[in-house]
């Protein structure tokens, strides 16, 4: 159901793609027969828990009393990119950990968006563009020169800073982000499989297709 479901989600305005079930269709595509609908009602739960509909109270329901934090001992693992994995274990990566609050806050009435900064992931507050919160740092709060203090540490200031890193990014730019993600992860570590899965989900991307064509068609054969 994995890939198909995928591109079902993402057939349709850009703007409009729902981030939680793109995500777990990718995490679908990679663990056949998951439950998506297990994981989504999981969301809910920790959303009904949370004591106050405010960015902050998210924040520290998430990653204060729930324990969610970045897994920095196996950073590198592809289950850091399923989102059902990281509701389990509470462990994720930037960007992971920043669909989990972006999507508790969806259902809180709560607009969050991410920010998708080069060599990192962080979370904005729709309505305060001068507050961030950093998921892989036990959601702590920032504001602009403290995110930019993130990325220069990061980055070692190899990368030039410009204000638009901290520009909200589409769910649509979220999605191809994990899926970036997980592109690199299997092809270091020569998975062969699900290399070629993550290729099948890139080809439903349209701008994705159309400049990776010959290494989709290529990745894919290992399934004729």
């Amino acid at each position: 159901m994995g890939p198909a479901r995928f591109r079902r989600l993402v057939a349709g305005d850009p703007a409009s793609i729902a981030l939680d079930e793109a995500s777990l269709a990718i995490a679908g595509a990679l663990q056949p027969g998951l439950d998506e609908l297990e994981w989504l009602a999981a969301l809910d739960l920790i959303a009904g828990d949370c004591p106050s509909p405010t960015p902050g109270s998210i924040a520290a329901h998430l990653f204060d009393d729930l324990g969610f934090a970045g897994n920095r001992e196996a950073y590198y693992d592809w289950r850091n990119s399923c989102l059902d994995r990281v509701l389990a274990t509470r462990t994720g990566i930037p960007i992971s950990l920043s669909v989990v609050m972006i999507e508790v806050g969806r259902r809180l009435g709560v607009r969050l968006v991410g920010i998708g900064m080069p060599a990192h992931f962080l979370v904005g507050v729709a309505d305060d563009p001068e507050v961030f919160f950093d998921p892989f740092d036990a959601g702590r709060r920032l504001d602009r020169d403290g995110a930019r203090a993130v990325f220069e540490t990061i980055t070692r200031g190899q990368v030039p800073w410009d204000d638009h890193h901290l520009d909200p990014t589409p769910n649509h730019d979220i999605v191809v982000r994990m899926l970036n993600n997980l592109k690199v992860v299997f092809a270091r570590r020569a998975d062969r499989v699900r290399f070629a899965i993550i290729m099948q989900l890139r080809a439903a991307i349209a701008e994705v297709a159309d400049a990776e064509a010959d290494e989709i068609a290529a990745a894919v054969a290992v399934f004729n």
